[in-house]
């Protein structure tokens, strides 16, 4: 029975990017609620265990792809374009980014 509660562990930690770990990674890890997933995270950027990163993704439905990727909030422009979606030549390809998802991930830095 622990042997098939470690496996699942490690299938967790085998699956998770240390490029780009979300809070819901941490926590399914650690089965704790995601206030306290976030919390986690929050500390490890704090420690300089992780860094903060954010991803403005595109909004039409067939490429939702990550447009690009920020290390704050602030350093987001007000408009982008989706090279994707340009380059396949959509009629839309430049967005208000306040229409625009953002996702917060976290990105393990190696020491």
């Amino acid at each position: 029975m622990f042997g098939k509660f470690l496996n699942k562990k490690a299938k967790i930690v085998e699956e998770t990017d240390p490029d780009k770990v979300f809070v819901e990674n941490i926590r399914r890890y650690f089965n704790i609620s995601t206030k306290e997933a976030k919390k986690i995270c929050d500390i490890a950027v704090e420690e300089g265990i992780m860094r903060r990163k954010f991803a403005v993704i595109c909004k039409n439905k067939d490429c939702e792809r990550i447009i690009d990727v920020y290390n704050s909030l602030t350093e987001i422009p007000q408009a982008t374009s989706c090279l994707h979606c340009e380059l396949n030549e959509k009629d839309k390809y430049t967005f208000d980014t306040k229409d625009l998802e953002i996702v917060e991930y976290f990105q393990y830095i190696d020491r």
